[in-house]
């Protein structure tokens, strides 16, 4: 930036006197020390572009810096006027236009940017000066006018490459964003249409498969007997199957933002204790103790189906993550908000699988470990915000999680259109 010297109030005629010589006063030079400073000497050395002008727009003094900028030797600028060394039919010509108004104003104009065009060798060379003027004041007068100019050519230079490298990067990141979304958009695509084309068979598959057992049942009731378990564990893979591809279509409506809540009146303390008993065998199973803490009801307005896949949710990863320990569940009514908390004393989550925890395909646990797509959570947030709620968690690796789950037990003035989900999403 040019300097701000401002406005030279009544300054002594000593400034603008070169050594030896009278200036605009007839003084001699100011003294400093034991001999005095001439403007000359001052103007001799001085980095800054730097000038006084009279009023009749001659060179007083200039500095090296300035005439340097000029092109002309520092002598071929004192006692002449300003257009005889400057193009006035050039950007530099300008220069005198405004020193002539602040000569008459007497208000300075600062950082005027000037774009000086110079000719060469089939190239034009183009530089950009920043420029000030000052008016000099003597006795309330104005006598002079001072200019300072800067060469911002270089640091205009480097900021132009700087610009330009970083559009190629905004650019490069944009092309990149816009090659992942698509690639977004395609798997989506496919997981919808591969979650269609196996949900057929897979339906198919259950039902042949009860049909086989009853009439096996029916014909031989001893070999009915003996295939029972084998038809129990296909029953529950195809189960598992079916819960995954359901998943699946989550993860397509909650892309397209089709979820329609169907709300009605509800006793969550109800539901809580039907699905606490529909998972008794597999924490069972598990090793894990079950605490049930709810009391009388605690009615509301909810979509039963989604309230029982976030609680599908919620319970598997308790009895998945909690390592044989004891698991309780807590229901308490705080207002207009139903809040649900789920503890265990598990594996606990680290720092790093916090952050990522509710995202999209994302896993806080090794896949080799824990089966599951990483997409229960995302789809239970999902569920939880599209009903007006919240669903937060506490957790430390290896001090078990609880997951608290809040929900207004009044449905919202206007449901906001929220991503679709089935029950049957799994938790991570």
């Amino acid at each position: 930036m040019s300097p701000r010297l401002g406005t030279a109030p009544d300054m002594g005629p000593d400034v603008l006197t070169p050594a030896g010589e009278t200036g605009l006063g007839g003084q001699e030079a100011l003294p400093v020390g034991s001999r005095p400073v001439a403007l000359s000497e001052l103007m001799g050395t001085m980095p800054l572009g730097m000038a006084v002008v009279d009023r009749e727009l001659r060179f007083v003094e200039v500095s090296e810096a300035l005439a340097s900028l000029n092109g002309r030797p520092r002598e071929a600028h004192l006692g002449r006027l300003m257009d005889e060394v400057m193009n006035p039919h050039s950007s530099l010509g300008d220069t005198a236009r405004r020193v002539r108004r602040v000569l008459e104003t007497g208000e300075p104009l600062d950082g005027v940017d000037i774009i000086h065009r110079e000719p060469g060798a089939g190239v034009e060379r183009t530089r950009v000066f920043r420029a000030s003027y000052h008016p000099v004041l003597r006795d309330g007068e104005v006598i002079a006018a001072c200019i300072y100019v800067e060469d911002l050519t270089e640091r205009r230079r480097v900021e132009a490459q700087r610009d330009a490298g970083a559009a190629r990067e905004r650019a490069v990141r944009e092309q990149a964003l816009r090659e992942t979304q698509e690639a977004v958009r395609a798997r989506d695509e496919f997981l919808s249409v591969a979650a269609h084309e196996l949900r057929t068979p897979l339906t198919s598959m259950r039902l042949h498969l009860q049909l086989l057992l009853r009439q096996v049942t029916g014909a031989h009731p001893e070999l009915g007997r003996e295939l029972a378990p084998r038809g129990q564990v296909l029953e529950r893979q195809l189960s598992r199957l079916g819960s995954l591809v359901n998943t699946l279509l989550d993860v397509s409506r909650v892309a397209a933002g089709k979820l329609s809540l169907e709300p009605r009146e509800l006793d969550l303390v109800q539901v809580v204790r039907q699905m606490v008993d529909a998972f008794s065998e597999e924490f069972a199973r598990a090793g894990c103790e079950l605490s049930v803490h709810v009391s009388g009801t605690l009615p509301g307005q909810w979509d039963p189906l989604r309230v029982e896949q976030v609680l599908v949710n919620l319970l598997s990863n308790a009895a998945k993550y909690g390592a044989g320990r004891p698991v309780e569940i807590s229901l308490v009514g705080e207002g207009t908000m139903a809040v649900l908390a789920v503890k265990d004393h598990g594996i606990g989550i680290s720092e790093d699988g916090m952050a990522r925890l509710f995202g999209k395909f994302e896993r806080a646990v090794s896949e080799r470990h824990y089966g599951g797509l990483g997409l229960g959570l995302y789809i239970t947030r999902q569920i939880v915000e599209a009903m007006g709620g919240s669903i937060t968690v506490r957790s430390a690796q290896g001090q078990g999680s609880t997951f608290i789950l809040r929900l207004p037990t009044q449905p919202r003035a206007a449901p906001a259109v929220a991503p679709a989900v089935v029950v049957g999403g799994r938790a991570k």
